[in-house]
């Protein structure tokens, strides 16, 4: 009952009532307004100027970061011309082991055998007619940036191995993926989105497969494998552009000279028996 007569007879709070005489009397109250608002805005000031200031020093170049960037640039490219320096006197050497073989040094047949292995291995360029197979990512391929075509558009190693595979089986004597000549040791690997061959890096969106043969001949045999079907399935659930065509004159780079593993002299007269082959296999 107390409670109710307090609400019923005195409804407003007392602090209510008091700012009522107050007003009454009058009494203001604009003075404590106005420092209360030159106080609020003199707080927003020094929180924008704190704020400017550490944005402002956050942007400002480190110099250490400076530093290290500078140092990585320069190694970068010290290593680069080491490895363009040794790539040039690769060159020269390869070219003087070419030039001392065929000195007439060396009996002609050893010569002709020494020539046919390192055309098979892919040691050396190849010129000729052959098939060219061009895959091209999803999504618009060559029109849009690689970077945006959707992940399972994009061509992937499992595709180039087997579209070379196929290749290989339909009769081709010499392969290159954009310019890398395939040997018997090749890998072709994904490496996150890039593939590379024989650890280089391909440029997509387009991969170029050629390969060097009868043309006719490799066209009725890639035909009639699972290669045709395989792109058309491709272009079909994964939108990955595909085309086949011929060329009557192509060029593969060669791959360079094999390195060697291992070696033994042959017996004379019998340098191709059983024996010596399971020596070499087995190391």
């Amino acid at each position: 009952m107390t409670l109710l007569r307090e609400v019923t007879e005195r409804p407003l709070d007392p602090g209510y009532a008091q700012m009522a005489q107050r007003r009454a009397a009058g009494e203001t109250t604009s003075r404590r307004g106005g420092v209360g608002l030159v106080g609020l805005l003199l707080v927003a000031v020094l929180l924008g100027a704190a704020t400017t200031v550490a944005v402002i020093d956050l942007r400002a170049p480190q110099p250490l970061v400076a530093k290290g960037r500078t140092v990585l640039m320069e190694q970068i490219q010290e290593r680069s011309a080491e490895v363009e320096a040794l790539s040039e006197r690769s060159a020269a050497l390869s070219a003087e082991v070419d030039s001392l073989q065929s000195g007439g040094l060396l009996p002609s047949a050893l010569v002709e055998i020494n020539d046919l292995d390192r055309w098979v291995n892919g040691a050396v360029p190849v010129r000729g007619p052959g098939m060219v197979v061009r895959l091209t990512d999803g999504a618009g391929g060559g029109l849009v940036d690689p970077g945006d075509a959707p992940a399972e558009s994009r061509v992937r190693d499992a595709d180039v191995q087997f579209v070379v595979n196929e290749l290989w089986a339909a009769g081709a004597e010499a392969v290159a993926v954009n310019d890398e000549r395939l040997t018997s040791l090749s890998a072709i690997r994904n490496a996150g989105d890039a593939i590379l061959v024989d650890l280089q890096p391909l440029n997509g969106p387009t991969y170029t497969i050629e390969a060097v043969g009868d043309p006719e001949d490799m066209q009725v045999e890639f035909a009639r494998s699972a290669g045709m079907g395989f792109l058309q399935l491709l272009s079909a659930e994964y939108g990955i552009e595909n085309e086949v065509t011929t060329s009557e004159g192509m060029y593969l780079p060669g791959a360079g000279s094999p390195t060697l593993r291992y070696t033994h002299v042959p017996r004379s007269g019998d340098a191709g028996t059983t024996e010596d082959r399971s020596e070499e296999d087995n190391g």
